[in-house]
Order: C-alpha cells, then sequence, then structure tokens
C-alpha cells in the first residue's frame, strides 16, 4: 500500500512538472515577478520591468540602500552605514528613477556649490517622469530647463525631477512635505490627476489608496503558500492574474451599473484630489512658494473632447462626468489660480497621435507639453524674486 501511495505521489509530481514545463515553454506562461519595488513610506518605488525582484531588493529603492541587512528571518539594521541626519533621505528614492537627472547628492551639491542658482521642482506619477522619451534629454522638463535658461539668460536654472510612475496625490503629498520642505524648495511644479480619478478602477482598491495596497495585504496578511506558488508556477500565476482581471472587471461593472456606487466613487477620488492638492497649495501660499498644479492631457479625455470613444474601461458617458466634476471642483477651489487645464492641450487634428497609450506622449509631445508650461512657470518665479535653489544642510 505504501509503495503505491509513493509511486502514486511521484507520478503527480512528474505529471505537475511536465504541465509546468509546457505550460511555460508551449503556451508562454510565466511565474508572478513583482516589478514595483516595496517602499517603506511610499508603499511602491520605482516601475521596472526590467528586473527580477531579487534584482530589485538589492537596488538603490531596496532594504540594503536603507542600510538593512537580510537575515534567516527578516532585514535588520546593524550599523554598517551611518544613520540617516533627517527623515528627508527616506525619499531620496524619488530622484533616482530612469529618467531624472540629478539624483539627491546632485540637487545637495547644486545648493552648495550654486546657492543662487534657480530650482524648480517636479512631482506626480509617470507623466511628469517623462514616460515614452527614449532619452533624458527628450523628456519634457530637460526641455522646460532648456527653455527657462534660454528666456531667462542664465545657465544655472535647474528642473529637479522627484515623480515616480504610479503615484496619487496623496504620495505627491508625502513627496512634498518629505522631499521637499525640509529642502526649502521654493518651486513646485505638480503634473497629476489621471491616477487619482482611475487607478482605483483598474487596480480594484479603494480611492485615494495606492493601486498596489491589495497586493501588499496579500503578502502580510495571507498564508503565503498560493503567493509562493505563483512565485515558482506558471499555471498558478496564470490563475492568480485571471482572478485580478475577474475582481477588476466586476468592480469597474459595479461602477457602470449602480449610479449610487459610481457617484460616491466620483465624488470620493475628486474630493481627496482636492484635498490633497489644496493642503499643498495652502503651504506653499503660506510660505511664500510658487507651486502650480497641471492637469496634463490624457488619450481618454483628448479622445471624448474630439467626439471620439474613449475606450477605458467605465464608458464614455462616466469619464465624462468623472472629467467635468474634477474641473468644476478645481474651479470652485480657492486655489483655482493655481491649477493649469491642459487636458484640451492635444486636442486639435492629428496630436492624439502623440500619445503612445492611454496617458503618456511621444516626444514631439513632450516638447509640446514644455512649452504649454514654460508661460506659467516663467510668470511664477519671476512673481517669487526669493526662488533659488534648495538650501543644503551638508555644505562644508
Amino acid at each position: 500500500m505504501s509503495k503505491s501511495l509513493l509511486v502514486t505521489l511521484l507520478v503527480v509530481l512528474v505529471s505537475l512538472l511536465v504541465a509546468e514545463v509546457v505550460a511555460r515553454t508551449v503556451f508562454g506562461l510565466a511565474p508572478l515577478e513583482l516589478r514595483n519595488p516595496y517602499q517603506p513610506i511610499f508603499a511602491l518605488a520605482e516601475f521596472d520591468y526590467r528586473s527580477t525582484n531579487e534584482e530589485i531588493a538589492r537596488g538603490p529603492a531596496g532594504p540594503p540602500g536603507y542600510g538593512y541587512d537580510e537575515g534567516m528571518f527578516g532585514y535588520y539594521y546593524t550599523g554598517r552605514t551611518a544613520p540617516p541626519r533627517s527623515d528627508t533621505v527616506l525619499a531620496d528614492f524619488l530622484f533616482n528613477h530612469s529618467l531624472s537627472r540629478y539624483s539627491a547628492r546632485d540637487i545637495e551639491r547644486i545648493a552648495c556649490e550654486q546657492p543662487q542658482a534657480l530650482g524648480v521642482f517636479v512631482l506626480g506619477a509617470s507623466v511628469a517622469q517623462g514616460h515614452s522619451a527614449r532619452r533624458k534629454d527628450a523628456t519634457w522638463h530637460a526641455i522646460l530647463e532648456r527653455l527657462m535658461r534660454k528666456e531667462l539668460g542664465r545657465d544655472d536654472v535647474y528642473v529637479f525631477n522627484g515623480a515616480m510612475g504610479g503615484y496619487l496625490s496623496l504620495q505627491d503629498k508625502l513627496a512634498y512635505y518629505l522631499a521637499l520642505v525640509p529642502r526649502q524648495v521654493h518651486a513646485v511644479l505638480f503634473l497629476n490627476s489621471y491616477n487619482d480619478l482611475m487607478l482605483p478602477v483598474h487596480s480594484a482598491t479603494r480611492p485615494g489608496d495606492p493601486f498596489v495596497l491589495g497586493v501588499r495585504f496579500t503578502q502580510f496578511f495571507g498564508d503565503g503558500f498560493l503567493f509562493w506558488l505563483a512565485k515558482h508556477s506558471g499555471i498558478v500565476n496564470a490563475v492568480v492574474q485571471a482572478e485580478a482581471k475577474r475582481a477588476v472587471s466586476a468592480y469597474a461593472q459595479r461602477l457602470e451599473t449602480d449610479d449610487k456606487a459610481f457617484a460616491r466613487y466620483a465624488e470620493a477620488v475628486t474630493d481627496m484630489y482636492l484635498q490633497n492638492m489644496g493642503e499643498v497649495l495652502a503651504d506653499c501660499q503660506t510660505q511664500g512658494r510658487f507651486c502650480l498644479v497641471a492637469v496634463p492631457p490624457t488619450r481618454p479625455f483628448t479622445s471624448l473632447n474630439t467626439g471620439k470613444p474613449a475606450g477605458e474601461l467605465l464608458s464614455d458617458a462616466r469619464l465624462r462626468t468623472l472629467y467635468e466634476l474634477l474641473m468644476k471642483k478645481v474651479g470652485a477651489s480657492p486655489h483655482h489660480a493655481d491649477f493649469l487645464d491642459l487636458t484640451h492641450m492635444l486636442d486639435a487634428p492629428g496630436l492624439i497621435d502623440r500619445f503612445t497609450d492611454s496617458v503618456h506622449i511621444d516626444e514631439d509631445g513632450q516638447r509640446l507639453l514644455a512649452e504649454q508650461l514654460l508661460g506659467r512657470v516663467l510668470d511664477g518665479v519671476r512673481s517669487h524674486q526669493s526662488i533659488r535653489a534648495p538650501g543644503a544642510s551638508n555644505c562644508r
């Protein structure tokens, strides 16, 4: 009997291994690979689809980057690295993304060497990063920097990019207070809004929450076995991904068919966006900072503006309601003068082709975006005579 049981187990094991090999080689299924690094304050760090989870863990946003060494059952701070002098270092990773031209160390160096330089900081998500530009110098923020230097006739103008893909206004607010305020920044440019409106639908997360929160809950509060299987089996991962798609589809369908549920959703996402940006803008006003919130164009809203179908998870009517509600609340905000509506920037015939997907724009679009921002940013820095490079605490 025991021999029969052993033979049966071996047959099952071999069958599973064969099925897994076939799934990977014939059907192209792959095990789960987390490509959104965990960040202890912001919930996630840079998107990086070229690196494995293990490689990301060893990178600047991984535990060793904060001085934590891996033990048998966890990561522990051993004192091998000097303790930080400010919590600002927890946000230094913001300036190390693939399209950033200045690291946190560069910013500190410029502040020390050029105390009268003019520094403009950028926060937001992947559009703010300049995603879809093939080179750093082709991003909209690099172009804006060159245009500002030409218009102002000085070569000490810097546009520092601290945006991060996938972020909502909540994370932008955290970045503002953690990365910029301690540096005594005097000029800030935000590009955001679409993620607040639509990422909760695409990820089946609660309005206002980082889109990876559900995955993090699974990691920490699940038993871990299915997660482990998904990371080692293409078949199991396919099942997991199918379940995720089902949950997203069901959530979107509910918002589409339940008017009350959609109304609650629309009020929540727009209220939280205006609350987060309103708090930041109020602080900017109090501190005498120049801050501007630009609402960039997107393919779905550009399609609606030009009478074409949006092609989103939600219907055109629902999207139009979200867009109109956001603009109505922006207009009624006490800080409405600090917003710049660029949602019609690519409405002209042929310009919709500048989009490479739902939100990102090609290099011609990057140039157009920089040109659209130039006037308002110049007016802002000219009206705030105290604007300069960020203060640095480690100058010697």
